[in-house]
């Protein structure tokens, strides 16, 4: 479900350096992940993998990265578009693995890279389009903001999913899978209108924002860039 504007509450930070902390999602299964994205009160991988189709369908680009890719969520509906080249970034090489056995066979041009995307190095040839999806909660907006400048090719389009604050929600959703808990300390909300800034800051061009609601309430801004 969409709407058409985006909330612009700010978060505060409180000095927090994401970049310096230990990196949560290195300890967390792919399994426990998954089954949580796809709870009925979650219903987050379902949201991610259906804006990425539609996104493809309008953009029609002939190369895509994934930043923050897991084990390859949205990767089953990627053969009908025709892509070139796939790339999908983790910090996490279990789940990239997962991805490798997954999709390999069906996305000829695969590429899996495992890495920081707040690196100042060149993770990977750049792209037509980026995808970063429940990305900026766990990283330094403004690192990962130059990093995905970078990787992506003049003229082509970065989309981000960004969790937006609710009044009586959790941040992180309330889950059987426990290993989940640990992201509760490093997940910090990053307002629409501060990510926009970062990316002019980076050099993007700021195109469009809605916003999705997820079946367990929680609202999220959609939002795309041009380079």
């Amino acid at each position: 479900m969409a709407k058409t504007t985006c909330s612009t509450t700010l978060n505060q930070r409180n000095g927090f350096s994401l970049y310096a902390m230990p990196n949560p999602w290195l300890d967390i299964p792919l399994t426990d992940y998954e089954r949580h994205m796809a709870l009925p009160q979650v219903g987050q991988a379902n949201l991610i993998a259906d804006r990425l189709a539609a996104l493809l369908a309008t953009h029609r680009p002939s190369s895509l990265a994934i930043i923050g890719c897991a084990g390859g969520n949205g990767f089953e509906r990627l053969a009908a578009f025709g892509l070139e080249r796939v790339v999908g970034v983790d910090i996490n090489p279990h789940y990239l693995e997962a991805a490798r056995t997954r999709f390999a066979s069906s996305l000829p041009g695969l590429e899996l890279v495992t890495a920081d995307i707040q690196s100042s190095a060149m993770l990977f040839e750049p792209v037509e389009f980026v995808y970063a999806a429940l990305l900026f909660e766990y990283v330094d907006p403004m690192r990962a903001m130059i990093s995905l400048r970078r990787h992506c090719r003049p003229g082509g389009v970065l989309a981000t999913v960004i969790q937006l604050p609710h009044a009586s929600l959790a941040a992180v959703s309330p889950s059987p899978y426990v290993s989940l808990h640990a992201l509760g300390s490093t997940l910090r909300l990053v307002a629409a209108d501060e990510l926009r800034a970062h990316g002019e800051q980076a050099g993007f061009h700021y195109t469009a924002c809605s916003t999705l609601v997820s079946p367990g309430g929680k609202e999220f801004a959609l939002q795309t860039f041009c380079a």
